[in-house]
């Protein structure tokens, strides 16, 4: 039985054996909001970043980002995660936002966001937290998209080790910049078909990009250079030399395919600078 039956089956029972008892236990008295003396003054909320439908330059795009990250930290961090208290002190450093393509649909950025916060403790304890919204990628134009770098589906590995045990295997990531984020996430999203070849095929999959972020990890572990070739199934080709002569430059990581805001297909090496870049690491390297 799956939990979601075993709760419903279990629920019917302490209901049914509820209603056997002469007189049903009282409710629970609800947990009262915890609130600060009078003296604590606490974090009041940012306003809303607005839309980005004036948003018409690389320079206005990327301060529209700076303000959507700012306040999504502020607001995480005020809302302290679940936690009990409020927060005290909020301090959110200035958003790094980068332009990486332009279209005349509109502009695609990375972006890397931290900040902390000091929460009230009845007990005078010290309590904090931090949030480091990093590498997000985004889409400023007639919408807003926004794609985390953490939340995404992972493929299994072709290539699982290199001749360099600090290395992991060449990677790229398929971005879809297109499909809603409210979309089916079982069935949405569009067919990607990619090979990557160099003398011979090394990597031949079809991706479903029912979530805004794919990663394949471990396509090789051999540098050289390969072509590779990415194709919608409604339409859309691309080709890429993919030049993975040095484990230690971005293409080795940082390579993606997107499929943009308008359904086309183009490839980018998301590594503008070691600040919004992607990351070496990845989750997927547990799979």
């Amino acid at each position: 039985m799956n939990r979601r039956a075993y709760l419903a089956a279990l629920s019917g029972t302490v209901a049914a054996v509820a209603g056997c008892s002469s007189r049903d236990p009282p409710a629970p008295e609800p947990t009262p909001e915890p609130t600060p003396p009078p003296d604590v003054e606490t974090v009041t909320p940012l306003d809303e970043p607005g839309t980005p439908d004036d948003v018409s330059s690389r320079s206005a795009a990327r301060e529209f980002v700076a303000r959507h990250e700012r306040r999504l930290v502020h607001e995480e961090l005020r809302s302290g995660f679940g936690g009990a208290q409020p927060p005290v002190a909020i301090d959110v450093e200035r958003p790094q936002v980068a332009v990486v393509h332009e279209t005349d649909r509109g502009y695609y950025l990375l972006s890397t966001c931290s900040g902390s916060a000091d929460y009230h403790d009845p007990d005078g304890s010290a309590r904090g937290a931090t949030r480091n919204a990093a590498s997000v990628a985004h889409f400023v134009g007639d919408v807003h998209r926004r794609i985390p770098f953490n939340g995404y589906r992972c493929r299994r590995p072709v290539a699982t080790t290199t001749p360099r045990s600090d290395v992991p295997a060449a990677r790229f990531q398929i971005y879809d910049f297109e499909t809603p984020p409210d979309d089916d996430t079982d069935a949405g999203g569009h067919e990607v078909a990619v090979t990557v070849s160099d003398e011979s095929t090394v990597l031949d999959e079809t991706y479903r990009t029912s979530l805004p972020l794919t990663v394949q990890p471990g396509v090789t572990a051999s540098s050289g250079r390969y072509a590779l070739e990415a194709s919608l199934a409604d339409g859309g080709r691309v080709e890429h030399d993919w030049d993975l002569s040095d484990a230690d430059a971005p293409a080795w990581w940082a390579l993606a395919v997107l499929v943009t805001h308008g359904g086309e297909l183009t490839t980018l090496t998301l590594y503008p600078n070691e600040a919004v870049g992607l990351p070496r690491g990845t989750l997927c390297g547990q799979v």
